[in-house]
């Protein structure tokens, strides 16, 4: 069920058994949307969760921007502290840029607990640390630079996004993809977002993938050690 925060579409599952504690917050990486959580929100709204999956803005329904390439990446934690605040202290789930966005609202907002699932990095930490993602950045340096909107090609996508994923289920990925924030993409690749890892006091498990092409596992492992935060790294 869609609701709307601050101009935000935010879709909730209701919990299916009585109720844990604690809601969860969904937070997307670059180019997706609520969408990408799916599997996720009907998982944990079965064990006792009230799940909400945020769309940053110009992202799937939520408020559009006049100009998507040039929004900052203080504008998606501008987005990311409403819906914090609406739901009401809740855990924190991020993916990709996602993963960053929970890295800083654990720094700012002390959440119960923080999940960071093969998440960018922070300011410290090189961010282009695999040759395909190092590739694709400079052949897309003009729209970061320029703060124009960054839109992967089938390619692009295939090689740093899909994975595993079968054929099928690439081709309508891929159209729900949307165009992403050069100058979001500037911040953390390039300027990077600092955090201050002495802050945090939120328990935080930090996920890797080992065969992950944009976020690779040893560089997922420098974050978990940043934080001394739980590390898991899994196959695929």
């Amino acid at each position: 069920m869609p609701m709307e925060i601050a101009g935000l579409k935010v879709e909730r599952v209701a919990p299916r058994v009585p109720g844990r504690g604690h809601p969860i917050l969904f937070l997307h990486g670059m180019w997706g949307g609520s969408w990408m959580w799916d599997n996720y929100l009907g998982f944990f709204a079965g064990l006792g969760y009230s799940c909400y999956a945020l769309n940053l803005r110009g992202h799937h329904g939520s408020k559009p921007v006049a100009d998507i390439g040039r929004v900052p990446f203080r504008d998606y934690l501008t987005d990311a502290r409403a819906a914090v605040a609406a739901i009401g202290n809740p855990i924190v789930v991020g993916h990709s840029m996602g993963g960053l966005l929970a890295q800083k609202l654990a720094e700012l907002l002390d959440p119960p607990a923080v999940v960071a699932l093969t998440p960018a990095a922070p300011r410290g930490i090189f961010p282009l640390c695999s040759l395909e993602l190092l590739r694709v950045s400079l052949v897309h340096l003009h729209e970061l630079l320029l703060g124009r909107p960054i839109v992967p090609t089938p390619a692009e996508a295939d090689a740093l996004l899909f994975g595993r994923i079968p054929p099928a289920e690439r081709r309508t990925a891929f159209e729900r993809l949307v165009p992403e924030s050069g100058r979001m993409a500037f911040d953390v690749a390039f300027a990077g977002v600092s955090v201050d890892a002495t802050r945090i006091r939120s328990p935080m498990l930090v996920v890797a993938a080992r065969e992950d092409r944009i976020t690779p596992a040893r560089m997922v492992r420098k974050i978990a050690r940043k934080y001394g935060a739980e590390l898991r790294v899994y196959d695929g």
